[in-house]
């Protein structure tokens, strides 16, 4: 059985951050005893969207115990400005934005989020962790909403954790099937040279073909698009339909994210400052990607507040592909030892 002193050790961790990333302590947890030694601690959003089926699935999962309500941003905003971002100091993505402050707190193994668009996979980014949002998957949410430019969505059930493996597993009990993945060759739709160019000024054509040149050639195709614009959402989407009539995967190398600028559609509303602000925000195809039903991965890189981002179209074999394309990047991507040390061992 797991140790007293770990879990009264997140326990109280849990209980300093009440009333900013945390919402409420599962109160089942205080006073347990007996706990498998492999347990896993989770937070879920603090939102009434996650359907009950999903819950019951964690829930009744004998290494899985639930800890935490972790703090949503007001109203699904993509900020949240209750919380800082432990890494890059800004006002923290939104609006799954508790869930991975509660990772890199000590308190969480992984948090169960919803993303509309992009409110799992932007705050996972900007926490230098991994996620999974399952919209291709088959993983939603109960509402229909609108965003606040307007467009009609139904969002979906999106994970963040330590590791892809971990993501990966957590994804098979809500879907309560294995994720099974082959050797295939695919090809994958990549930005063209010059038509991304990041807030950190920096080529996404030469980020991503930067760790593409790490994998064994003979396994990806790259397939080079126009993908100007990408940063405003109805042009993302657009791009992302385009290239799903040719390809099944889709590439970025997205971020900074919501550090030179906010990614925030209220503030625009509000005359040249307003868009000055929002400006350079970082974030691309992951604030469409669930309202085009793609299951997106994101593997943590060496820049700051950055990832990889994979798209693959419906269904399970594509959203597997991606994931096992995930787990390859992963392996070649070395995050700073501080940086382990401190927030994820």
């Amino acid at each position: 059985m797991v140790s007293l002193s770990q879990l009264e050790k997140r326990l109280e961790l849990a209980k300093k951050e009440l009333h900013r990333s945390v919402i409420e302590i599962n109160p089942e947890m205080i006073g347990k005893t007996e706990l498998p030694d492999d347990v896993l601690f989770y937070g879920i959003k603090d939102t009434d969207q996650i359907p009950e089926l999903i819950l019951n699935k964690l829930s009744s999962h004998q290494h899985l115990s639930w800890l935490t309500s972790d703090k949503a941003s007001n109203k699904g905003r993509a900020i949240d400005t209750d919380l800082i971002n432990p890494i890059t100091y800004r006002v923290m993505t939104g609006s799954s934005s508790g869930g991975p402050i509660n990772i890199l707190k000590g308190i969480n193994d992984f948090a169960i989020g919803t993303d509309g668009g992009g409110s799992v996979l932007a705050p996972a980014i900007s926490c230098q962790l991994p996620s999974i949002m399952a919209a291709g998957l088959g993983l939603h949410v109960k509402q229909v909403k609108i965003s606040t430019d307007d467009i009609h969505f139904l969002g979906s059930i999106g994970v963040i954790g330590k590791s892809i493996t971990l993501v990966k597993q957590i994804t098979e009990i809500m879907l309560e099937k294995e994720i099974h993945t082959d050797e295939e060759p695919i090809t994958i739709a990549i930005p063209q040279k010059g038509t991304v160019i990041r807030p950190d000024g920096r080529d996404m054509y030469e980020m991503i073909m930067h760790y593409i040149n790490q994998m064994p050639v003979n396994k990806i195709t790259v397939k080079e698009f126009d993908m100007t614009g990408i940063n405003e959402r109805k042009c993302a989407i657009e791009t992302m339909q385009t290239c799903f009539e040719e390809v099944d995967f889709i590439l970025t190398c997205e971020g900074p994210v919501d550090v030179y600028g906010y990614g925030e559609t209220i503030p625009k509303q509000f005359g040249e400052v307003g868009k000055q602000i929002t400006r350079n925000h970082g974030k691309y195809l992951i604030r469409a990607a669930n309202m085009c039903k793609a299951t997106a991965v994101t593997v943590p890189t060496n820049d700051l507040a950055s990832a990889l981002v994979i798209c693959a179209n419906q269904g399970l074999r594509h959203g597997s592909k991606a994931i096992q394309l995930a787990e390859k990047f992963e392996q070649v991507i070395e995050l700073p030892k501080l940086w382990q040390e401190y927030f994820l061992n």
